[in-house]
């Protein structure tokens, strides 16, 4: 996750392994930036289940590409993502809804920008019923610790809600838009966003802390080899929030089990990939794909090489994304992508 420091104060922001399986936490601008009518998004991770409780993250997405045709040649993407994040012994975490719009704008042929919003609300929650203080401390009890005794802090746990508003820009090239095997394909997209741009008050005694804003650099690409089943998907990811910083590189390799439909207009292909992705100084994170027809399940585990190992043995945490894309049945509505 983003920095244990980070986590376990105010600056909680979700964060996935996998973040092209989170387009929507990553860019607004993605919010419709495939090659089908409409995609939803499931996501899982546990993280650091052998320092303390699990850190806990689900996250569903749905967006689509509407008014295809109708916008100057460019397509209006649509998009709504929720989330819960859940963090330690004390359940803190945050609840968060967001709605993304994104216009995409062909250049040529083959290229396109994009630029997209967010908005939306948040609510953080910390319970303290599981905290335990220094004026609890009881050299008369089993282990020195006496729930009974007053904890003598101030005010109590609560809940904070607030709105969000991030914005992002997009570019995609596509070698070619026309149908030909996904293998085939030379595929790049360079995004940047900024998050919390109006900077929330997060603090739960009502006091003057703000969110700090973040910003997102990301590269995706596929890389097909002509005449072959293989293809690599290089692809990094930069986060910066205050003086935190995460930077996370990989690739996978793809190999095509069997080609799609010449004519239903969606390249939907059986294929299995392997890679593995580099948290900078945190984690190596091995993964596995496979994609059938429509769906795709991927599996990816942060195996923890940092200071932290001493605590937690290597083991980091499992992640797990499932896509569902429903593909393009009319051949007129016509993805860029």
């Amino acid at each position: 996750m983003l920095l244990c420091v980070a986590r376990l104060g105010m600056a909680q922001d979700i964060h996935f392994s996998q973040f092209s399986n989170a387009p929507l936490s990553l860019n607004p601008a993605l919010a419709g930036a495939f090659n089908a009518d409409h995609r939803v998004i499931i996501n899982y991770k546990s993280q650091w289940h052998d320092v303390s409780k699990s850190f806990l993250t689900y996250g569903l997405s749905y967006d689509a590409g509407i008014l295809k045709g109708k916008l100057n040649g460019g397509i209006l993407g649509i998009g709504i993502q929720v989330f819960n994040d859940q963090a330690g012994v004390n359940k803190m975490g945050q609840t968060e809804a967001n709605v993304s719009l994104a216009y995409h704008l062909p250049l040529n042929r083959n290229n396109f920008l994009t630029a997209g919003i967010q908005g939306g609300f948040a609510q953080r929650r910390l319970s303290g019923g599981s905290a335990q203080w220094d004026s609890q401390y009881d050299p008369n009890a089993t282990d020195g610790y006496n729930s009974s005794l007053p904890s003598g802090e101030a005010g109590g746990f609560s809940s904070k809600i607030y709105g969000d508003i991030a914005a992002g820009m997009l570019w995609s090239y596509n070698s070619q838009q026309s149908y030909i095997t996904a293998n085939n394909m030379k595929k790049v997209s360079v995004g940047v966003a900024l998050f919390h741009i109006n900077r929330p008050k997060q603090s739960f005694e009502g006091g003057a802390d703000r969110l700090n804003m973040k910003i997102a650099l990301s590269v995706t690409s596929f890389v097909g080899f002509k005449n072959s089943h293989f293809a690599i998907l290089p692809s990094g990811v930069w986060f910066n929030q205050g003086s935190a910083n995460d930077i996370l590189f990989g690739t996978m390799l793809r190999y095509r089990l069997n080609d799609a439909s010449k004519y239903t207009g969606f390249v939907s292909e059986t294929a299995l990939a392997i890679g593995c992705h580099y948290r900078v100084g945190d984690a190596i994170i091995p993964s596995a794909e496979f994609e059938w027809k429509n769906f795709m399940l991927q599996l990816s585990y942060d195996i923890n090489v940092s200071q932290l190992t001493s605590a937690t043995k290597g083991a980091g945490g499992i992640e797990v994304a499932v896509r569902y894309i429903a593909p393009l049945f009319d051949s007129k509505n016509k993805s860029l992508y």
